[in-house]
């Protein structure tokens, strides 16, 4: 099974099953800017606590691995394929307002030949900034803001991502690239 067959198959799962969803990481990075080859798919979930059976019982446990635990707990869970190695990481939907705003933002989107729900290109990009900032400067990460403001350019929503970089504590990466594009 590829990495799109597992995700696609996850995505049915949850569509079944009626749990909202949300593609984001390098898959969304790539949708935006620059396409690059990556070994995981990101996914956000909002996950209701009586859909977790459920949704781990839909997955046969001689050919996936999925815990029950992690999802119980809110901690990210990987459906791996057991067969393939592949995986998709799940992370939970907490309460967070600046999170479930983005999730509120999500759109339908064609990627990897399937239907599905995409971070806007202005959630991905403070995504990005704030895993970069975490990690020290991460290059990749920066990689992908500078191609996704390359690649979508006037259509972004600059006040959006000015009010949620100030309030994310991220405002002074997000005007370097602002400042570099003349969208200052």
């Amino acid at each position: 099974m590829s990495q799109a067959e597992l995700l696609g198959l996850l995505v049915s799962v949850l569509g079944d099953l009626e749990i909202s969803h949300m593609l984001v990481g390098s898959h969304a990075s790539s949708f935006y800017g620059e396409a690059r080859s990556t070994h995981d798919v990101d996914l956000v979930i909002d996950l209701e606590p009586s859909k977790i059976s459920a949704l781990v019982a839909r997955f046969d446990p001689d050919r996936y691995y999925i815990s029950e635990t992690a999802l119980r707990e809110g901690r990210m869970a990987n459906l791996i394929d057991t067969v393939s190695g592949d995986k998709v990481d799940c992370f939970i939907l907490g309460p967070d307002p600046i999170d479930q705003l983005s999730f509120s933002r999500r759109r339908m989107e064609t990627i990897m030949g399937m239907e599905i729900a995409l971070a806007s290109p202005e959630d991905t990009i403070l995504a990005k900034l704030r895993w970069s900032e975490m990690s020290g400067g991460s290059s990749q990460q920066q990689h992908d803001v500078r191609q996704i403001f390359l690649h979508q350019g006037k259509t972004l929503d600059i006040a959006y991502l000015r009010t949620q970089a100030t309030q994310i504590g991220i405002l002074s990466p997000l005007m370097e690239y602002l400042d570099a594009t003349g969208e200052t």
